[in-house]
């Protein structure tokens, strides 16, 4: 298995599993929405578009639950950048 591959598998934890649930279901605090943004996602290179795919093709939420999730997301991310 390439390096790359080997990243991807840890990415892919219980621990995202639940960050990625609780930020559909509105269950963190802003900060807890940038750290395990940045943690499970731009570490990996990755970007907004890959959660948005996650939720789309990897779990059963629906469409309220992936607007709310990106929503939440842009406005912490819109906040840092900002402050």
């Amino acid at each position: 298995m390439d390096k790359e591959m080997q990243g991807i598998k840890m990415r892919n934890t219980e621990e995202m599993k639940i960050w990625l649930f609780d930020l559909v279901h509105g269950n963190l605090s802003d900060e807890g929405i940038l750290k395990g943004f940045i943690k499970h996602y731009i570490l990996f290179d990755l970007c907004i578009s890959d959660v948005k795919r996650e939720i789309l093709f990897h779990t059963n939420y629906k469409k309220e639950g992936l607007r709310k999730a990106l929503d939440d997301l842009k406005r912490v991310l819109a906040v840092f950048v900002e402050s």
